[in-house]
């Protein structure tokens, strides 16, 4: 029964939806309030052409937001379910593309447990509680199941002797479809031509011309679609990089030491998350950036990676299904650990699509151990494995129960670090924690006082405990550390117009005004400091032009309002 297949499925979704029972009540995180919270186009599924239309801003994965909108509005159960659902789809598609592998490459010579293996030793991982618990990480999953399902497709067209040529046809159609929908989702999905030539490279037979002959012409339609995708971006945009991956945030690093960088990390933190799954992983952790290549912990890693990659080429036809694992990992990290800095040097979410090579591999070597110990023994350690992953991943997701426990647990393992002792602080002041957030604050400035957000951030707090005076003296601060910053100067004006002095008010938001002339709230905001000192005529003009940019805005509607009754 063990080996039926409809059986090891079954086992497949029962044990790793366990784990994730407890994760439903989970609250939206960081980048929620962005692609959810905050995008007006998700709220009516009549937008979605709207959404279509910009195919290069990931318009499936915001679709797949609209329709959670669409039946659950902002119920954040239904949002968990939609990403449960995508990874046990995904679990499923390791197990199968295992099977296919197994087939392909040992030849399927005797009945084993490596699918089932690999793809538990995936779907009940704590790792990947980051691209399945945290919400807006789910454009990792989604371009994971467009990636495993084109690999998939490719693989039975392919290989296959048993399928004529019009149903290989079919299969190398879904396959190239699928991944041209996965740029509709994450860029990520790049690198599969790339697996894709291992694949070949790996089960080619050595007869000669059959390479030519059979796998050069389905491989090259991937690399059109590839480039054509890049020629149509640069066409769009005039760059290649993703805008997401282009951005430059504060603090980010040079290619060159970023790629520095990623080599300690992957070793350091990916694999060792991924082998040794306690104590993290962790929201935000504090990694300093490598600068020279000479670093102990560089030269470390790139001899480990180079040595590990050396090894799966050439003990390939030797041990195929782990060098492909071990290549299908490093492989798909290239777009987030190479030479393009994100403004995140270690992000749980980017060992998603790689972990499925590291299952392949998890697989393979559980399936040695149990053909080598009693069946009962190996009964026993897969079952404590897969208990004490399975606890694991429920213990993480505890972790994402809301802003304050992620962030708390954050700054437990990254004291040091600004933006993660910023957000903890930032967590209690908009669960209305005030004293706390206010005694975080301060000792986050303490220890950082030129960090002009936290003094905005305690000024909020000190205004909304009505201690305006003080309110406006970390204002002050934060404008004098980042006076070309008009959302602080913003917050200044509206502290000096709540405390009476108007001249000051204005002058503070003309200032946030000429550096953000089209912001619709400090055009609002402004409005409304110039109708109380007397000059409608303006006040009228720029809540008008607010209305224009957002007929939302409340304040300038307001402010519209009372100047048509003056004037009655």
């Amino acid at each position: 029964m063990i080996y039926n297949k409809r059986y090891q499925i079954a086992l497949i979704l029962f044990l790793v939806t366990i784990p994730y029972l407890n994760s439903f009540s989970c609250s939206f995180h960081f980048d929620d309030n962005y692609v959810i919270l905050s995008d007006p186009l998700i709220r009516d599924m009549r937008n979605l052409p709207e959404i279509f239309s910009g195919a290069f801003e990931r318009p499936l994965l915001r679709a797949s937001f609209a329709l959670n909108y669409a039946f659950n509005g902002l119920n954040v159960a239904g949002y968990h379910l939609f990403n449960l659902v995508l990874h046990l789809t995904v679990c499923l598609e390791i197990f199968y593309l295992a099977k296919l592998l197994e087939k392909m490459f040992a030849r399927g010579q005797e009945k084993s447990f490596f699918p089932l293996l690999s793809a538990l030793a995936f779907g009940m991982h704590p790792l990947f509680t980051g691209s399945v618990t945290y919400i807006a990480s789910r454009s990792a999953a989604m371009a994971t199941f467009f990636y495993l399902l084109s690999m998939i497709f490719v693989v039975l067209a392919l290989e296959r002797k048993d399928v004529n040529k019009r149903r290989r046809d079919v299969f190398l159609l879904f396959s190239v479809a699928a991944f041209a929908a996965g740029f509709l989702v994450k860029e990520i999905i790049v690198t599969l031509p790339a697996m894709l030539v291992i694949y070949l490279f790996i089960g080619y037979d050595g007869r000669p011309g059959t390479f030519a002959k059979k796998y050069m012409l389905p491989a090259a339609v991937f690399f059109f679609v590839l480039g054509g995708y890049f020629l149509a971006r640069y066409a769009a945009f005039e760059h290649i990089i993703p805008s997401d991956e282009a951005r430059i945030y504060e603090g980010v690093l040079s290619p060159y030491h970023y790629f520095l960088t990623e080599l300690k990390v992957i070793v350091f933190y990916y694999l060792k998350w991924l082998l040794v799954p306690v104590g993290g992983p962790f929201a935000d952790p504090d990694i300093p950036a490598e600068t020279t290549f000479l670093s102990a912990s560089v030269l470390l890693s790139a001899g480990f990676i180079s040595s590990v990659i050396f090894l799966a080429l050439k003990y390939r036809k030797r041990f195929p299904i782990p060098s492909f694992g071990v290549l299908w990992f490093f492989i798909t990290l290239l777009p987030t650990s190479s030479i393009f800095p994100l403004g995140d040097v270690a992000v749980e979410r980017h060992v998603y699509l790689p972990g499925a090579g590291f299952s392949l591999i998890a697989g393979s070597i559980l399936e040695g151990l149990r053909k080598k110990i009693p069946a009962k023994a190996a009964l026993a350690v897969f079952t404590l494995l897969f208990v004490f992953l399975g606890y694991a991943t429920a213990e993480r997701n505890k972790v994402w129960l809301s802003e304050v426990t992620l962030w708390e647990d954050a700054a437990g393992k990254s004291p040091q670090k600004v933006r993660v002792l910023n957000n903890r602080a930032f967590a209690y002041m908009i669960e209305g924690e005030l004293d706390i957030a206010a005694r975080y604050y301060a000792e986050l400035l303490a220890q950082f006082p030129e960090y002009p957000y936290g003094h905005s951030n305690l000024g909020s707090i000190y205004e909304a405990q009505g201690r305006i005076a003080e309110a406006i003296q970390e204002y002050q601060e934060a404008v004098r550390l980042r006076p070309d910053n008009p959302l602080l100067r913003a917050k200044l004006g509206a502290a000096y117009d709540k405390a009476g002095s108007r001249l000051a008010a204005i002058e503070q938001l003309n200032a946030a005004l000429a550096g953000d002339p089209s912001n619709p709230q400090i055009m609002a905001l402004l409005a409304l400091v110039l109708s109380k000192n007397g000059d409608f005529g303006r006040a009228a003009a720029l809540a008008g032009k607010s209305l224009e940019l957002d007929p939302q805005n409340r304040l300038a509607a307001e402010i519209m309002r009372q100047i048509h009754e003056r004037q009655k």
